[in-house]
């Protein structure tokens, strides 16, 4: 099955992006880890530990992904940018996602500036408690999938 994984921090809002995208019509069923996606089919979203804790089962958990969203959630992003590295090297697809935008004034934009100077990558400004930025994350979701046919 493919998988889609969600990394960042502890507290950066993954648990809390897991659910959003779930209650956007990309997602369906009842289960909280398989889920059907038109046009690209079943896919799993896995909810990993931060990449911040002891131990941490992330690595693991990203050989597997076929897509990687990284959740950003502050200007102290270097362990970040460290995993994005990783992730390239298992040849993950890589959607940086500043989270919970909401929380900042300008919804997040200099935090992405900042991310996407340093990382050459797009980002996508997030906050899953308001459900800002889901339905462009969706689309990323797939077209990342599809370009990306295992």
């Amino acid at each position: 099955m493919r998988q889609v994984g969600i990394f960042g921090k502890r507290k950066s809002g993954k648990s809390a992006l897991l659910h959003a995208l779930r209650k956007t019509d990309m997602m369906g069923g009842t289960n909280f880890s398989a889920v059907e996606i038109t046009g690209v089919g079943k896919i799993m979203l896995v909810d990993t530990v931060g990449v911040d804790a002891p131990d941490s089962t992330a690595e693991r958990s990203a050989a597997s992904i076929e897509v990687a969203l990284m959740l950003i959630a502050n200007e102290s992003f270097e362990l970040e940018l460290a995993w994005l590295s990783k992730l390239r090297k298992l040849g993950a697809e890589i959607i940086v996602v500043i989270s919970q935008a909401d929380k900042f004034s300008d919804g997040g934009k200099s935090l992405a500036a900042a991310v996407r100077e340093v990382s050459g990558l797009e980002t996508i400004c997030v906050s899953a408690t308001v459900g800002y930025g889901i339905d462009e994350l969706h689309s990323v979701i797939i077209e990342k999938l599809s370009k990306n046919q295992r």
